[in-house]
């Protein structure tokens, strides 16, 4: 108990920080509480959660989270998830996360999911939930930020430029020979004021031999990031 009640204390300093750009709404608090209350309830004292202040919403749940089951392991942590869905400021499970990995090894399972917006990928938004042979889920870890659809008033962002233009943007003035095809994602970027939708281009060269992943600004064209992979 004295866990829950620390951890909605920092949950209570992080939703009425001024620094905090990404918090619940106030009327949330409440529901969250009642999530945390049952999720230490039905993990009989073992549960323990890691708190993301910046963006308000859990970073690792860890504990025997959940009873053993022998339905599949997309069908257990998908069930699992919906329950804390409000935990991570979702509103719809079954279209805001996508199963992309399920990997099996020797008694341990993970379920990989990404969070989508409007029906793209959010920016390094994604959740594992971890699971035993017998289908008890012992860790959630990962990062979502909550509420984005509210940030955006409900209505998807539209490109301005295309992949090809994109790609040429990412090339710049010079472009030199590239070892296979340009490959280009869009993706919502929470990490920006405005959550913009922006293009990432994965180019791999020749000459040297590496690659790139350029951020470019989906409206504007602009180049937000260049990263060497």
């Amino acid at each position: 108990m004295y866990k829950i009640f620390s951890l909605i204390l920092v949950m209570c300093v992080t939703l009425f920080s001024p620094l905090n750009t990404h918090t619940f709404a106030q009327e949330k608090l409440p529901k969250s509480t009642s999530v945390l209350h049952q999720l230490e309830k039905d993990s009989h004292g073992t549960m323990d959660v890691k708190w993301n202040s910046n963006i308000n919403t859990p970073s690792l749940i860890t504990g025997k989270l959940s009873m053993p089951s022998k339905h599949s392991p997309e069908w257990i942590a998908r069930g699992f998830l919906n329950k804390l869905r409000t935990l991570y400021g979702l509103q719809n499970l079954s279209r805001d996360l996508k199963v992309v990995k399920v990997e099996k090894k020797t008694n341990v399972i993970r379920v990989h999911f990404q969070h989508l917006l409007f029906q793209v990928p959010v920016w390094k938004d994604q959740l594992v939930v971890e699971m035993g042979s017998d289908g008890v889920i012992r860790k959630v870890e990962g990062t979502i930020h909550p509420n984005l659809e509210r940030q955006l008033f409900h209505r998807p962002m539209h490109a301005a430029i295309s992949e090809k233009q994109a790609v040429r943007r990412a090339l710049g003035l010079i472009p030199r020979a590239l070892a296979k095809e340009p490959e280009v994602e869009s993706y919502y970027l929470p990490l920006r004021p405005g959550t913009p939708l922006v293009y990432a281009v994965k180019l791999h060269y020749l000459t040297p031999d590496k690659t790139t992943l350029t951020l470019i600004h989906s409206l504007t064209g602009r180049i937000i990031e260049i990263q060497v992979l």
